[in-house]
C-alpha cells in the first residue's frame, strides 16, 4: 500500500508540472442575439421559453471553456416586451442564455440604450444576479470601460466592448449614470484613448479580446473607417477582435502587426438569432432573388471558434474553424394556433435532415435546403477557414 501511495505522489507531481507547462482553453464567439417582438412571442409561448431559441445549437457551447455573444437588447422585466426599433426583453432571456452556455455578454451596440438609463440600470443588475462576465456599459461611467478579467486555466483573458454610436443619443457623462462604451472611427481622440487603454491592460494580461459593433448594416464588406480602427486596436494590443452590427457576415483574417503579432479579426459575426429571417411566404416560389437576398443572408452566420494555448508562458491563437448555422422561419401549432417561430439550426442538420425535421415545424423542407446549401458554398467563399463538423 505505501509503494502505490508514493508511486501517485509522484505521477501527480508529473501531471502538475505538464499542465503548468502547457494549458488550452477553448472559446466560440457568435453573433447578435436580437429580440423582435415576433421572435419573443413565439419564445414565450413554447414550453421552454427562451430556450427554445438556443437549443438546436448549445450542445457547442456547453463543451467550450467560454462562449462570447453579442447581447443586443436590454432587458428590463417592468416593460412589455418589444421589438424593433426599441429592443426590450424579459429577465428569461438571461437565464437561457447562461442555461445555453454562453458565459461572456457584450452589452455596447447601438441598442444598448433602447429603454433608456434604467433599461441600462435593469440589464446590468439582472446579469449579475446570474453571475454572468459583461463589458461595454455599466450602472456608471467606471464600470462601463473597465475590461473584464478572466482567469481560465491559467490564462489571463481580458474582454472588452465598445460600440461606434448608440441609436438614442447619450447624454453628458455623470458619475452616478448609467453609461455606454462610445469609441467612434470618426474621433481621432477617441480612438487615440482607447488604444491607450488596450496597450495598459495588454502588459498584465495573456490574452486581450476586443468587442467593436461599428460599420454599415446588410454589407459584406467592412466600411473603411471600421477597418482602420480595428487595426489600430491591434497595433495597440488586442490578441483578438470580433465586430458586430452589421447583421451579416464579413472577413476573417490574421492581421499582422508591426511588432510581428498575429491579430485574429472577426469583421462581423452576423445574426446568432434575429426574426429577420422572414422568408416563409417565399418559399413556394421559385424566385431565384430570394437565395442572395437580405433575408437569407441575415440568416446566416457561424459559430466561431479557436484554442488559445500557453506553453511556458507563450501564447499562442491556434486550430481557427467555423460551424456554419441558419435561422429558419416555420409555422408552429401552439395551444391551437398557428404561430411564426425562429430557431438557428447548424447547417449541417438542415442538409442531412438530423435534429432538424424531427421538430415540430410545419416547413418547406426541401426549399430551406436549398437555400442553406447555397448559403454554405457563400459562406466558404467568404470565410476561408476549416469548417467543423459537429456531429
Amino acid at each position: 500500500m505505501k509503494k502505490i501511495f508514493i508511486k501517485s505522489i509522484f505521477f501527480s507531481l508529473i501531471t502538475l508540472n505538464i499542465i503548468s507547462q502547457n494549458t488550452k482553453i477553448t472559446i466560440s464567439a457568435i453573433g447578435d442575439i436580437m429580440m423582435h417582438y415576433e421572435q419573443q412571442v413565439y419564445a414565450l409561448s413554447t414550453d421552454k421559453g427562451y430556450l427554445s431559441l438556443f437549443e438546436p445549437t448549445n450542445k457547442i457551447f456547453l463543451n467550450d471553456d467560454l462562449t462570447i455573444a453579442n447581447l443586443e437588447t436590454p432587458v428590463n422585466d417592468n416593460l412589455d416586451i418589444k421589438g424593433y426599433p426599441q429592443f426590450n426583453a424579459k429577465s428569461s432571456l438571461l437565464d437561457a442564455i447562461k442555461s445555453s452556455g454562453i458565459e461572456i455578454l457584450t452589452f455596447a451596440n447601438n441598442h444598448t440604450l433602447d429603454q433608456g438609463l434604467e433599461g441600462i440600470r435593469s440589464t446590468v443588475r439582472e446579469i449579475k444576479k446570474r453571475e454572468l462576465f459583461f463589458a461595454g456599459a455599466g450602472e456608471n461611467p467606471v464600470e462601463a470601460v473597465k475590461p473584464v478579467i478572466i482567469n481560465k486555466n491559467g490564462i489571463i483573458i481580458a474582454y472588452l466592448s465598445a460600440t461606434w454610436t448608440t441609436n438614442i443619443p447619450q447624454k453628458e457623462k455623470n458619475i452616478n449614470n448609467p453609461y455606454v462604451n462610445i469609441v467612434s472611427y470618426f474621433n481621432s481622440k477617441n480612438l487615440e484613448d482607447y488604444c491607450n487603454e488596450i496597450m495598459m491592460i495588454k502588459k498584465n494580461t495573456d490574452i486581450v479580446i476586443v468587442s467593436y459593433h461599428a460599420g454599415n448594416e446588410y454589407v459584406s464588406e467592412p466600411v473603411i473607417e471600421k477597418e482602420k480602427a480595428i487595426k489600430l486596436f491591434a497595433e495597440a494590443g488586442a490578441d483578438i477582435i470580433l465586430g458586430h452590427h452589421p447583421h451579416v457576415l464579413q472577413k476573417i483574417e490574421y492581421y499582422k502587426t508591426k511588432d510581428n503579432r498575429r491579430t485574429l479579426i472577426a469583421y462581423s459575426l452576423g445574426n446568432f438569432i434575429s426574426a429577420q429571417s422572414r422568408y416563409i411566404p417565399e418559399l413556394n416560389k421559385t424566385n431565384a432573388w430570394l437565395f442572395d437576398s437580405l433575408l437569407s443572408k441575415t440568416s446566416e452566420s457561424i459559430i466561431l471558434q479557436f484554442d488559445i494555448i500557453k506553453w511556458n508562458n507563450k501564447i499562442s491563437i491556434n486550430n481557427l474553424r467555423i460551424i456554419p448555422i441558419f435561422n429558419t422561419c416555420f409555422y408552429e401549432k401552439i395551444n391551437n394556433k398557428n404561430i411564426i417561430g425562429y430557431k438557428t439550426f447548424f447547417i449541417e442538420d438542415i442538409l442531412s435532415g438530423n435534429n432538424f425535421k424531427n421538430e415540430r415545424m410545419n416547413i418547406n423542407y426541401e426549399s430551406v435546403k436549398k437555400i442553406a446549401k447555397y448559403r454554405l458554398n457563400k459562406i466558404k467563399e467568404l470565410i476561408d477557414i476549416p469548417t467543423m463538423s459537429i456531429n
